[in-house]
Formats: structure tokens, sequence, C-alpha cells
């Protein structure tokens, strides 16, 4: 059923279960999809239910988000959340450009049993609230609203009772709503954990003219940091030769304070340890860009004062390179701070790795500079930032 703008609909009504799937298709670069937990004022409950890719689960996991380079896609529990959480509203942002521009802009609900192109009922908003699911005496019901804020994100948090603030840091501003009390769950059992630092609602993107961010840690330690890979998974054909799959790899070199050194990859199933020196972990190998998580590496932020230096990398494994057409980024997401991504915007295709960024321990904070140079292997991107080790020929099989 297509939604029209303004229309309600019971979920029951539409053949959707409270347990379902709420996906946003989007068609421009740099759109941020959200899902933002409010109480029966229409305000932001706590900082544990703004969903997002600082933040990609609620504290019960009733809202999990998964996102890919043109989708965004929210499993819901609707009946798991807190009494206090009323409704959630599913939003779209754009730092500096009109989400009018992004077409396809399409919320799908449990697969095709709802949809609603948002996009064609836009003008210059920076941020809009596309749909929002929320309680009801005849259960939950799904609202379609199509509208925003021209001044984007920080007129949007404040819309909905949250706090805007600038931190004094090289990584600019950031954004967060009000730290208030956790909600407490609708149903027997422990009250629902709540990380202490606050969700992070801004990104850093380094270029040349801004290479480098530094970062405090905002507790006693930086937590669980992630670094992800993801890649154009729309066009396929003609990237590397032929119509194959892309084989796109994040690795990760690392130095420890200790003198102990070592590569994170795919290649020779080096997956490294978590809980374990040297506490970085690949969490698996994507081969097709399929999975719409990409690739992602685990470092333990517990153990960051025994790390001396990270390198990350991606790694064309098959084919001729092409590095312009993978749409190529590397994120980093450490909680309470900005995300902070690399794209791959250039390359020299006769070059199969590209190294992407340097992670520095400086005094007890992380420090990460963007690297954007391209070698013909892991080692040459080794003996270049100073990593020095013995290497041997190795497969993924």
């Amino acid at each position: 059923m297509q939604l029209q703008r303004g229309e309600k609909r019971g979920l029951a009504d539409l053949g959707i279960a409270s347990t379902c799937t709420v996906k946003v298709d989007f068609g421009l670069d740099g759109v941020d999809i959200a899902a933002f937990g409010l109480n029966k004022d229409g305000k932001i409950a706590h900082d544990g239910y703004v969903v997002l890719f600082s933040n990609t689960r609620t504290p019960e996991g009733a809202v999990v988000l998964s996102l890919s380079s043109d989708s965004a896609v929210f499993q819901l529990q609707l009946d798991s959340l807190p009494a206090e959480i009323d409704r959630i509203v599913f939003t779209a942002t754009h730092d500096s450009r009109p989400i009018s521009e992004s077409s396809p802009l399409i919320v799908r609900i449990d697969g095709n049993k709802a949809t609603f192109n948002v996009a064609e009922h836009l003008t210059n908003e920076k941020a809009v609230m596309m749909i929002e699911t929320y309680r009801h005496s005849s259960g939950w019901r799904v609202g379609a609203i199509a509208s925003g804020f021209a001044g984007g994100l920080a007129s949007l948090i404040q819309h909905l009772g949250g706090q805007v603030s600038d931190q004094a840091t090289s990584s600019g501003k950031t954004s967060s709503p009000a730290n208030a009390a956790p909600p407490q769950p609708s149903t027997p059992g422990p009250s629902p954990t709540i990380a202490a630092p606050p969700v992070s609602l801004s990104k850093v993107t380094l270029q040349k003219s801004n290479p480098t961010v530094s970062l405090k840690k905002t507790g006693e330690t930086f937590g669980e940091i992630i670094l992800n890979l993801n890649w154009n998974q729309r066009q396929k054909r003609g990237f590397f030769g032929g119509g194959g799959a892309v084989d796109l790899d994040l690795g990760v070199l690392f130095e420890l304070r200790d003198g102990f050194k070592g590569c994170i990859q795919a290649l020779g199933r080096n997956f490294g340890s978590f809980q374990e020196q040297p506490w970085i972990e690949l969490s698996g190998d994507d081969r097709t860009g399929a999975v719409a998580d990409g690739e992602t590496i685990r470092v333990n932020g517990r153990h960051f004062d025994k790390i001396k230096r990270l390198g990350v990398f991606a790694l064309i494994y098959d084919g001729a390179p092409n590095w312009q057409q993978t749409d190529g980024i590397v994120r980093m997401n450490i909680p309470g701070q900005p995300e902070i991504e690399v794209r791959m915007d250039e390359g020299q295709n006769n070059r199969r790795l590209c190294g992407v960024a340097l992670i520095d321990n400086v005094n007890g904070g992380l420090q990460m500079q963007r690297h954007m140079k391209y070698y013909p292997s892991q080692k040459e991107f080794a003996d270049a930032i100073g990593i020095i080790l013995r290497w041997t020929a190795g497969t993924k099989d």
C-alpha cells in the first residue's frame, strides 16, 4: 500500500505485526538515517533511544539498525520497548544539501506492505521527519509525515527537545540529545543498561584540507572502537575487469607499545582477537559487497594504552584496480564521539592497496590522520609507516 502524506493507519490493518522492518532507500551520498525514541510529550526520551550510525541499537535491542551505501534497515520489536517510549520517528538529514535531492527516498515497512515516497513532498529541508510509529489504544500505528527543517540537524534536535552543544576539540562540533534518566522497561526484569557517554549525532570527514582529528576519552576507556569498510554494492559489472563481484578487504597493521607487530586481514586468515593480544579482531570477510554492514574490525579500547600505532588499509584482492568506482568509505565509530570517515575518492589504478588512515596513541589520546596513499602491497605500506615486518605469501582459503 502507498501511504499518503498525513495518513495514519494501524499496523494490524496493513497486515504488519509489531515485529517488523522499516527500510529506507536513498539516492544521495551523505544522507544520514536515524530513529528517535520519543516520550508522550514528543521529546527525546534518552540517548540510548537515538538509533543512528554511531549507536545502532537500543539498550534492549528493540530497534536495531543496519546500514549500507544506499539503504538503512531498522529491525523493530515494538512491544519490547519501555512504556515511556511512546513513538519512534524516522528521520533523514544531510550536512549541506536538501534532502529533496535524494531520489529515491522511499520508506518500506515489512517489505512493501506499506510504502511512502518522501522525496516528492520536500523542498529545501536538510532534515526531515519521514514517518513515525506510535502507540494507540488500538495498537501500534504508523503516520506518514514528510516535513522538516531547512536548518538541518540542529533544528531537528531542538524540535525534539535535545541539546546541541559544541566540544572544544579538533573534531569540531558534535550534537547530542539531553542526557535524561533512562526509561524503565515495561516488562519485569532488569533496567536497560545505558552507556555513560552520550550518543554523538555528528560526523567528521577527513580531507586534504582537514586531515587529522584528535579524540580524548569520555570515560575511563575508549570502549569498543569500530572500523568499518563499505563500498558500492549497486554497480559490480566492469569494476575490476569483467562482471565479477568486487572483493575489497579491510585490514589493519599494528604496533603495540611492547614492540609486538603484525597484520590483521582476511588474507592468511589473520583475524586477530578482541579479548586477547593484540586486542584487534576482523569480524569476517565479505567477498562480494552483498553484506549490508561491509567489513568490520573491532579494536578493544580498554587496552588502547597498550597500542602505539594502527595503519588502516583497503585491499583489492581480485581483478584490475579501479578505485574511483568503488565509492569506498572507511568509518570509525567510538561511543560518545563523532563518527570519523575517510572517503576513497581518488586512486592509482596500478596499485592494489590503499593506505587509508593512521591511528596513533598520543599521550593516551587517539589521533586519526588521513593517509590516502597507494601501494603495490601490504609490505610497502608497512615500510612507509614504520611497521617493519617479515612477509610470506598467503591466501584466503
